[in-house]
């Protein structure tokens, strides 16, 4: 059974009161979701989906997209147990904490809200999720954001991975792990770490953010590590 509510500004976190309780994730913090167009409730489908503008909020974390799909699990007959949310089109996450805002893009966002992690991919000849802070930036093909207290803890980037710094030091790799608690990046498998024309290449890199001092190593498989160094007048020769 499908059923469509249609307003200017729908709100499922009032939905769900009305129907029988309110949306918890693992922490206990509701989670409210609002869209321009309309709500459709799939009883059959255990499903909620806000399209137009639509938005899921949940204390300090969001995440918009053109179209939001809440899953609930409907154990006991519940309609408030929700275990995912996934946003198309145009989604854009925000965290924010006390040292600031972190904003993500793609196309495609999943959140699992038992295991408090939000899953980014996009398309190579579309947007690629990226999330930013300040002038510092990670892109990749499918970023996997880990969450606590609704922030951002850690950030895996797969695949084509590019690190951009507010120093415009430009970094690349296979794979990478950034934490936020230590501001550093990891940085594995053809790592390429570049400033201007100078550069540095190996198997492995690890780039404090805070301090700006990266420290690029080899694997037991390639031991060694390469930098290019141009004269002091930044040209290239």
């Amino acid at each position: 059974m499908t059923r469509i509510l249609s307003r200017q500004f729908i709100t499922l976190f009032t939905v769900l009161s009305l129907i029988g309780g309110i949306a918890l994730a693992a922490d206990d913090l509701p989670l409210e979701i609002t869209a321009d167009h309309a709500l459709e409730w799939n009883q059959t489908a255990r499903t909620y989906i806000a399209r137009g503008n639509a938005e899921a909020k949940q204390g300090e974390l969001s995440v918009k997209g053109d179209v939001l799909t809440a899953e609930y699990a409907g154990a006991d007959n519940s309609t408030s147990d929700l275990t995912k949310v996934t946003a198309k089109d145009h989604v854009i996450m925000t965290s924010v904490s006390a040292d600031g805002v972190d904003t993500a893009t793609g196309d495609l966002a999943v959140y699992d809200l038992a295991l408090g992690t939000i899953t980014l991919t996009g398309t190579p000849t579309n947007t690629r999720p990226k999330i930013t802070k300040g002038q510092d930036s990670l892109e990749a093909d499918q970023i996997i954001v880990t969450l606590k207290n609704q922030e951002l803890e850690t950030a895996t980037a797969i695949g084509n991975v590019v690190i951009t710094t507010a120093g415009e030091q430009k970094a690349s790799g296979d794979k990478a792990i950034f934490t936020k608690t230590t501001n550093i990046a990891e940085l594995i498998g053809h790592v390429k770490i570049m400033q201007g024309f100078n550069w540095l290449e190996g198997d492995y890199a690890k780039m404090n953010l805070t301090t700006k001092i990266s420290t690029i190593t080899g694997q037991k498989d390639r031991p060694r590590v390469k930098g290019i160094f141009y004269p002091s007048s930044g040209k290239k020769k």
